[in-house]
């Protein structure tokens, strides 16, 4: 008995082996083991030591029955622990992580059901429009919401293969709901219906200390916590999908190289999808943008700018080790095809314009574990895409027909408070500004009419003896923000949390000939209640 219990138990069924096909081998070594007792039972053992031995035996298959039950999959070797890696436990109702064969999987996201209250009708989910908050010459600004959503909910899951100590592959996927088919655009989050909102796959060399990324990630001027290591981007708290304004993102396809100098410092570049959001009237002959066309799987209803080159970003990070700090450089080409001059269809050619912005961050550990502080900033010329209000990036020389990009600045600053391990609160102060250029902003446009209340009718009023009206064309957006993070559980089953956030938003337009300047406001209270079940 105890030499074909040691024979099959040292059977090496190879690393690909499931529990089921460990759970059999063990069977069939119970009915084995029964079988070639039998004949000799009388000699070798008495009728007790026979029952003892396959008690033993079925208490064996039954164990196996439970790990088969509350785990995916196990190792299929009877291999001692040491010989797993400490982060590679199998998966059971309460973990997140499953090997097959040398594959090892990750999966994450979560359940959220939330609700967002707001003191001005902008018709959004919990994705806030912070351009689209109405003006008083608007009856929504009148009328508050509120809607209840789950659309936030996130599926995920992380692929990542063996090493061979040199090379490293990794492929990372996560998904949300929130776009619908006339919103799908690749403006800032490529939105897409079902909502990709990653995408991408890493090589990493240990000998080199650098990894290549290539697919949809967060853009590289998106700040990070520590180094340009990918999955460790500092995004704010907030329950709002948008997040703040002041706050620099993208997600979008890209190539991106990173080089590690130890874990001091960082060096990257990448290559990122363009999109340029052009404001103001497009001179005659201007073909800086065109609507999507369904045979190309582009939105029908969005714009689509006809670029020449991609967006380029070179960013170094340093961790010194008293906080992070990052500067970088955005390079934009922007291209149309316009009338040199006005009227004159023959004078029409490409014209091509270069844009460039410098952005810098810092995440500062004024307590450690408990308290820190962080500022983010870009400034430079059309890069009003990498900020969270989308103010624009260009408009048109009125000269020529060329795009002339915009000055445009954005900062952010937030204090963030670990009082607990399972309680965090946050503040942001962020602003977002832009500026005018060839008859796109200031003494621009009839503003007259923003800030005053329309009658019943709808009509709007007259002032100085001539019909009002409001152009609207956003010149700085500001936000005020504050909410909380509480784990209420958290134990074998993941952990539940729930959080609430309150905001304050205020606009102004660029103000026209007669001096007129709207502005607008709205408050926002959002509330969230999530379950992790991987975490």
């Amino acid at each position: 008995m105890q030499q074909l219990r040691k024979a099959v138990g040292a059977h090496n069924f190879g690393a690909g082996v499931t529990i089921q096909r460990t759970l059999w081998a063990k069977a069939f070594y119970a009915a084995c083991a029964t079988m070639l007792m039998a004949p000799g039972l009388a000699a070798a053992q008495s009728t007790q030591e026979l029952n003892s031995e396959v008690q033993d035996l079925k208490m064996q298959v039954q164990q196996l029955k439970a790990q088969v039950n509350g785990t995916a999959t196990a190792p299929a070797t009877a291999a001692p622990a040491a010989a797993v890696a400490s982060d590679e436990k199998p998966v059971t109702y309460k973990g997140a992580t499953m090997n097959l064969g040398g594959l090892k999987l990750t999966l994450g996201g979560f359940i959220a059901a939330e609700t967002v209250w707001r003191s001005r009708n902008e018709t959004a989910d919990i994705n806030t429009s912070f351009t689209g908050i109405p003006f008083q010459n608007n009856n929504n600004y009148y009328d508050s919401e509120f809607r209840e959503t789950a659309r936030q909910s996130r599926v995920q899951m992380l692929a990542q293969g063996p090493t061979d100590g040199v090379n490293k592959v990794e492929a990372f996927i996560a998904a949300d709901f929130l776009s619908s088919g006339t919103t799908s655009n690749q403006n800032q989050s490529h939105s897409y219906t079902l909502r990709m909102r990653e995408g991408y796959l890493t090589w990493a060399r240990s000998d080199l200390d650098m990894y290549v990324l290539a697919g949809q990630s967060w853009s590289l001027a998106t700040m990070y916590k520590k180094g340009l290591t990918p999955r460790s981007e500092d995004l704010p708290m907030t329950i709002d999908a948008q997040y703040v304004v002041g706050f620099n993102w993208l997600r979008t396809p890209q190539i991106r190289i990173v080089k590690n100098f130890g874990s001091f410092a960082a060096l990257g570049l990448s290559v990122e999808d363009p999109q340029n959001q052009v404001k103001g009237t497009a001179p005659a002959g201007s073909l800086a943008t065109n609507p999507g066309t369904g045979g190309g799987l582009l939105n029908a209803t969005a714009n689509y700018s006809t670029d020449i080159a991609p967006d380029v970003t070179v960013k170094a990070a340093f961790d010194p080790g008293w906080g992070h700090y990052e500067v970088y450089s955005l390079t934009r080409f922007f291209r149309d095809r316009a009338e040199s001059t006005p009227g004159t269809v023959a004078s029409t050619t490409n014209k091509t314009s270069v844009a460039e912005s410098i952005g810098a961050g810092m995440i500062l550990p004024l307590v450690p574990k408990m308290l820190d502080f962080q500022a983010s900033g870009l400034v430079g010329h059309g890069n009003g895409r990498y900020a969270s209000a989308q103010l624009g990036d260009s408009t048109y020389n009125s000269n020529n027909g060329s795009i002339a990009s915009l000055k445009s600045q954005s900062l952010l600053l937030g204090l963030i408070a670990h009082p607990t391990p399972r309680f965090d609160i946050y503040g942001y102060a962020g602003m977002e500004r832009v500026g005018s250029a060839y008859g796109y902003g200031d003494g621009v446009g009839d503003n007259s009419a923003c800030n005053v209340n329309v009658v019943d009718t709808g009509a709007l009023p007259t002032v100085g003896g001539k019909a009002a009206s409001c152009s609207g064309a956003i010149s700085s957006a500001r936000e005020a923000t504050g909410g909380f993070w509480w784990k209420a559980y958290k134990g074998p089953i993941g952990y539940l949390q729930t959080g609430a956030q309150f905001s304050y938003f205020k606009l102004k337009t660029f103000t026209d000939a007669a001096g007129f300047q709207g502005k607008t406001d709205d408050s926002s209270v959002m509330l969230s209640f999530r379950y992790y079940p991987y975490q």
